[in-house]
């Protein structure tokens, strides 16, 4: 398994705002983010009752403008984006000539242009990618630091955001992916529904020139600011797999578990043969699962997994779940290895169980 790309050496634009909070600043992801403002197990708490407010400027942005901009698109991914209007939104997979996951992403839909969300140090490589298939057609690709996103999450989060827009979020938000324009604090923002995080959720995305302002507003409003490592606690809990840490250009689509980044009556795109050919004939010979660590703590990631002393796996993301009170962690592992109830061998020592996912729903 690959590691995320080296550090960019980036700051959140909302560090002066995070000191001033008490947040610990850290790299993670390959950014000075805030990783907490208090214990983990807390904020995870705070998450899973109330309304939090997470600053996630470790993700990657790319804009695709152009006339020809949703037929080349089309072209390279594994969901529909034809039939997205502004305000839609999608869910998918760039993937290379062999099905292999380059990245996942989130895509925004507006009258001129795309907005795709990646993971953390991936706009580069997913351009490189790109780049070459561009042509002549009117494409042109480009990498952004605004706006910045920031995550209202939790399940009180709709009653805040509500709060602050006369009752109501903008209709297309309410829908899965979907997105719409408000005004906060007299500052024109874009709420987007945004799932796969582990909680209810949604995200302000701001001009980075107001971000800061925008996000005192959501704290006074009720949100409590909650670091990197709580949120990544929520995720690995909910069992959903993060590139770079639990899979990555060696894997299919299917190996994640996240069929709802594949359309498979699309038509073509890079890689589709192999990963419809799968879908059609065939599954796959690995698979994300739950690991229950004996311990106090979980091993480091990239640590190898073996049944019966044969390797088939490796740690992905770990955690110490305050739910479950010990460890836990995601893995991408052979399926002789993926049934729940089994036993396996770290190499570094100790065992693991396999667990159904979600750990907790």
């Amino acid at each position: 398994m690959t590691e995320p790309e080296a550090s960019t050496g980036r700051a959140t634009p909302l560090a002066d705002l995070h000191r001033e909070l008490g947040a610990e600043l850290a790299e993670r992801a390959g950014t000075l983010v805030a990783a907490a403002y208090g214990p983990v197990p807390d904020e995870v708490e705070l998450l899973r009752e109330e309304c939090c407010l997470i600053d996630r400027s470790w993700v990657d942005l790319l804009e695709i403008r152009g006339e020809d901009r949703e037929r080349f698109l089309s072209g390279m991914v594994t969901c529909e984006v034809r039939e997205l209007g502004p305000g839609g939104g999608a869910y998918g997979f760039f993937t290379n000539r062999k099905g292999g996951v380059l990245a996942d992403f989130v895509l925004m839909s507006f009258a001129d242009h795309f907005q795709i969300e990646l993971p953390p140090g991936r706009a580069r490589a997913v351009d490189d990618h790109l780049s070459p298939y561009v042509l002549a057609e009117r494409v042109k690709i480009v990498a952004t630091e605004s706006p910045v996103p920031l995550t209202v999450a939790g399940p009180l989060a709709k009653r805040v955001l509500r709060d602050l827009m006369d009752g109501a979020l903008p209709a297309a938000a309410e829908s899965r992916w979907g997105h719409g324009e408000v005004d906060i604090a007299s500052v024109p923002v874009r709420v987007a529904s945004r799932p796969l995080l582990g909680v209810e959720a949604w995200t302000v995305w701001a001009p980075i020139e107001d971000a800061a302002g925008v996000a005192r507003v959501l704290l006074e409003a009720g949100a409590n600011p909650v670091g990197y490592d709580a949120l990544e606690t929520v995720r690995i809990e909910a069992g959903i797999p993060l590139w770079g840490a639990d899979y990555d250009g060696s894997n299919l689509p299917q190996e994640t578990g996240l069929d709802e980044g594949l359309n498979f009556t699309k038509g073509c795109y890079l890689g589709q043969e192999v990963v419809a050919r799968v879908h059609y004939r065939g599954g796959v010979n690995r698979r994300i699962v739950g690991l229950e660590f004996d311990g106090d703590e979980p091993p480091a990631r990239g640590t190898e997994l073996l049944l019966e002393n044969r390797p088939v796996g490796r740690v992905g993301s770990v955690a110490v779940s305050p739910i479950l009170e010990g460890p836990i962690g995601l893995a991408m592992v052979h399926k002789r290895a993926a049934e729940p109830g089994t036993r396996l061998q770290v190499a570094d020592g100790g065992e693991a169980e396999v667990a159904e996912l979600p750990f907790v729903d």
